[in-house]
């Protein structure tokens, strides 16, 4: 089966330990303490086949649908309604014209200074490299800000319900976990309906190995639709991000 990504998530586990020894009299003596081990497990997205993706968009197209019947919007009428009130305030706009006038500025100058030749440059080009790339960061960043804002103004559209159920819909029918070479779906079920019930179940369990494999399954199958990727270099840097996240998580 082709994959998407694989990982590993270590389980932590208590198992019982013997050591013999010789007391005084020379009896052996069995002495059991109980260690704690982390046993590694591997799961996979596997690479869904072309039926299996005409079925995730006739899936889509229907939740859209609902949604629309249950009175949400579309992004296209949301679309229109802000763009004949308004996202922003004037001086935000004016702001964000700002912000986008010093990006493309420092882009500029950033390749004026990477078009010179090593030996052409003095310290004074170092010194600007870095502030132009300072504020390049600083830029983008307060421009992230406002491009999060108007994003969240169509969370409530019938588009975006359905992208977050189609993901639910993929991970379910993609997840996978490998057993000694044994490929195994990691929710079990004939139709959605039945994956959904015993993703249930598994929520109610309440354990937190099971919690931290479903949410890595979240992560992966959410950042490959929305980034539309399957580069494994991509893929690394989202697990360094979720192991960051999870740390974060279990500190708090």
């Amino acid at each position: 089966m082709k994959r998407i990504h694989t990982f590993i998530i270590n389980k932590e586990i208590e198992v019982e330990q013997q050591t013999e020894s010789k007391n005084e009299a020379g009896e052996i003596v069995i002495t059991k303490k109980k260690e704690k081990q982390l046993i590694p497990h591997s799961f996979f997205i596997a690479r869904p086949t072309r039926t299996l993706a005409d079925q995730a968009n006739l899936y889509n197209s229907v939740v859209v649908n609902q949604g629309l019947k249950s009175g949400l919007l579309s992004v296209f009428s949301l679309d229109k309604k802000y763009k004949e009130d308004g996202v922003f305030t004037e001086e935000d706009n004016k702001k964000y014209k700002d912000l986008c006038d010093i990006l493309i500025k420092n882009v500029e100058e950033l390749q004026k200074i990477a078009a010179k030749k090593e030996e052409e440059k003095g310290e004074e080009d170092k010194i600007k490299l870095n502030n132009v790339t300072e504020e390049i960061t600083q830029a983008r960043l307060k421009l992230r800000d406002y491009e999060n804002i108007r994003n969240n103004l169509y969370v409530h559209s019938a588009e975006y319900r359905a992208r977050n159920m189609t993901i639910t819909w993929w991970v379910l029918h993609l997840s996978y976990k490998d057993e000694m070479g044994k490929e195994i779906p990691f929710f079990i079920g004939n139709t959605f309906d039945d994956k959904i019930k015993f993703y249930d179940q598994l929520i109610d369990q309440e354990d937190p190995f099971i919690k931290q494999v479903i949410d890595k399954f979240m992560y992966i199958v959410a950042f490959w639709i929305i980034n539309n990727t399957d580069k494994q270099e991509d893929f690394a840097e989202l697990d360094k991000f979720i192991e960051t996240e999870q740390t974060k998580t279990a500190a708090s």
